[in-house]
């Protein structure tokens, strides 16, 4: 326990040293002892990124294939954490069915709820899919540290904006080539991303950042090059557009996100009996 004498006001001395300490760090730029740590979106989203954890998404697509912008149904649902990275989702997509339609992923495996046209007890069907685990607006990946600085670093704009997930935001926005988003991927095959021809399409971006330096709202625009497979589907146009419109909420929360009973999924090949 501190005595009365840790409390006493500091000597003429003392107060010189701490006059010239703050005075120092204002000329140099460099924080006063006690300050607070620069704002890092970047190290806040990696430390989410831990087993059990999670976040909630809302995500709202609209996408333009030649003749006009057509807004999609929501997918809403859960992202799970674990050892640095996306684990898992558990995702309702409402494109697929009226009350949407329930898609579980853990690692390269995917299921699928459907509860009618199965063997009899039956209620998943399971299979190896190409999950997108991953969280952000698309080629704006938040879970990937060099992506995530890369989309940053091409920030042009900041200012104060609305209330999400009950934290005010600050308003990043910027643009970002096809190019910059392959250097910075780990994966470096990304199409169109890793074909040189497409180095200079650009993606439009804004990131609504909270006071905790957790991303809250991601949002994305880019065109993607009508490709030789895909001649003549714009209508001329000759490529195809895309806006993804990301709300993340309940950051932290708790996220066990398991594969549904064995006696219950089905293959592939019994479904289709």
């Amino acid at each position: 326990m501190r005595s009365w004498e840790d409390h006493r006001m500091p000597s003429r001395g003392a107060k010189a040293i701490a006059a010239l300490t703050l005075a120092a760090s204002v000329l140099t730029g460099a924080p006063a002892a006690g300050a607070g740590t620069a704002p890092d979106p970047v190290a806040a989203m990696q430390r989410q990124l831990v087993k059990g954890h999670g976040v909630r998404i809302d995500q709202r697509d609209t996408f333009n294939s030649g003749l006009d912008w057509d807004r999609l149904e929501p997918e809403k649902g859960v992202i799970g954490f674990g050892n640095g990275k996306v684990v898992a989702t558990d995702l309702r997509d409402y494109n697929s069915a009226k009350r949407g339609t329930r898609n579980l992923c853990i690692g390269e495996r995917g299921w699928q709820y459907k509860p009618k046209g199965l063997p009899h007890g039956k209620t998943w069907v399971t299979y190896k899919w190409p999950c997108q685990l991953a969280v952000g607006s698309e080629y704006i990946r938040l879970d990937e540290p060099a992506t995530f600085k890369a989309v940053l670093a091409t920030t042009t704009s900041r200012r104060p904006a609305g209330t999400y997930d009950g934290t005010r935001t600050t308003l990043y926005q910027g643009t970002i080539t096809f190019g910059q988003l392959n250097d910075a991927h780990p994966a470096k095959d990304i199409s169109p991303l890793s074909k040189p021809e497409y180095a200079d399409w650009t993606v439009s971006w804004r990131l609504w950042i909270g006071q905790d330096q957790l991303v809250r709202r991601a949002w994305s625009k880019w065109r993607e090059p009508e490709t030789e497979a895909m001649k003549g589907a714009t209508s001329g146009q000759g490529w195809f557009g895309f806006v993804c419109d990301v709300h993340l909420s309940d950051w932290g929360m708790k996220a066990d996100i398991q594969p549904p009973p064995r006696d219950r999924t089905a293959t592939i090949a019994e479904s289709k009996r």
